[in-house]
């Protein structure tokens, strides 16, 4: 279905739109491109995952999260 800024709209399943909330809550994609892929504007994808990492908060001082984050990141990658 084409919108009215040409994009064409593809909706996501609910399975695709919870990986790719995923994978924006731990880093490893960027918001823009997961919403091309979904075939959703930017403007909802983000209010849905402001709402995602609210209803997920991290206990800053408990370090097992700090333990777990073993993934090295750019520029030490």
């Amino acid at each position: 279905m084409a919108r009215e800024d040409g994009l064409v709209e593809f909706p996501a399943s609910p399975k695709q739109l919870e990986e790719a909330l995923e994978r924006l809550y731990k880093g490893q994609t960027n918001v823009a491109v997961q919403a091309q892929d979904l075939g959703m504007p930017l403007e909802r994808l983000k209010q849905l995952c402001t709402a995602y990492v609210m209803a997920r908060p991290i206990d800053v001082n408990d370090e097992d999260i700090w333990l777990a984050d073993s993934m090295l990141c750019w520029p030490y990658a």
